[in-house]
């Protein structure tokens, strides 16, 4: 194309003038409330690990960040929300463990975690627990597994859905254990542990929310390699000869597909920095038992990819699915 030179400096000077007015729109993120959706009701310990970072993270952004509940089927209804929402980092989404589960599971999720959605930022994991109704009868894990291989199918278990972290990991416990269990689902990990308490079902596997029992329920085992200071009687599964029944409640926070690589990098610091605050690790490693763990935005996604491997396995395995 042939332009005068005065043409040229013209387009020359345009140019100039759109980057630098693109620029400062580009930098000024948040420009508004900043919205992380949360695919379990409330009171569940990915709500708990969400609001933590949440109430720091506002103070790291300088701008409001509301934490929005949004639950149902496993958090897909709140993963498939944010896949569809603008992908200017306004809104974010907390993942667990089902993020990875349901590619696996679901034949039809109407969104690709690997393609619709973008890793943000990694916060922790945490153990599992499994709790029994004292009315079961059993006071130890070889007990229940003796009862459970003796009785196949009588005993209930609770979870938070269908889907959810709870429920396939009690799938996974099944295969390793060579045991069988009924599946009642709930819609939030509260109801499901109600459900437990109240001796509507008889066990539960559940992120650990904390130290204390409550009357009617016991504690048989934890996951992890050494037991949680949180719970120092309760023996691990691998010290209970399970050491395959591995599995802890992972956090993180992912954004829709798209978004500027400046937004993403800059929540990855801000929420690595929330990470590194005492009150918060108080709060969700003193409390709950998650360890903490800031990792690079390649690296997050390098652990979902892995994750996503292992629950294919196991769904390809037991043969689990859902329409």
């Amino acid at each position: 194309m042939n332009i005068g030179k005065n043409k040229f400096r013209r387009y020359i000077g345009v140019l100039g003038f759109a980057f630098v007015f693109a620029s400062p729109v580009q930098a000024a993120y948040p420009s508004q409330p900043v919205k992380m959706v949360v695919g379990f009701s409330a009171g569940s310990s990915i709500d708990l690990v969400a609001r933590a970072v949440a109430d720091q993270l506002s103070d790291k952004l300088g701008e409001s960040v509301i934490v929005e509940n949004k639950p149902g089927a496993g958090g897909n209804i709140a993963a498939s929300y944010v896949a569809r929402a603008d992908d200017n980092g306004h809104t974010l989404l907390v993942i667990a463990n089902s993020i990875a589960i349901s590619p696996a599971l679901y034949k039809d999720l109407g969104f690709d975690p690997r393609t619709d959605l973008q890793p943000v930022a990694y916060v922790g994991i945490g153990p599992v627990d499994l709790k029994v109704n004292t009315k079961v009868g059993v006071n130890s894990l070889d007990e229940l597994i003796d009862y459970a291989k003796e009785n196949p199918g009588k005993l209930d278990y609770s979870s938070s859905g269908v889907g959810g972290t709870p429920h396939m990991a009690t799938v996974y416990f099944q295969q390793v254990t060579g045991t069988q269990l009924t599946h009642i689902p709930y819609k939030g990990g509260g109801d499901a542990m109600a459900a437990l308490m109240g001796g509507q079902v008889d066990l539960l596997i559940n992120p650990l929310l904390g130290t204390s029992e409550t009357e009617g329920i016991k504690t048989l085992a934890i996951t992890g390699d050494d037991r949680s200071k949180l719970a120092p009687d309760v023996p691990t599964f691998k010290e209970l000869g399970y050491p395959k029944f591995d599995i802890g409640v992972y956090y993180g926070i992912m954004g829709p597909a798209g978004m500027p690589v400046e937004v993403v990098d800059q929540l990855n610091n801000a929420v690595n920095e929330v990470l590194d605050q005492e009150k918060v690790k108080e709060r969700l490693t003193d409390r709950y038992g998650v360890v903490l763990e800031p990792r690079s935005v390649g690296e997050f996604k390098e652990f979902l990819e892995n994750d996503m491997q292992r629950w294919e396995t196991l769904v390809q395995d037991t043969g689990i699915t859902i329409d």
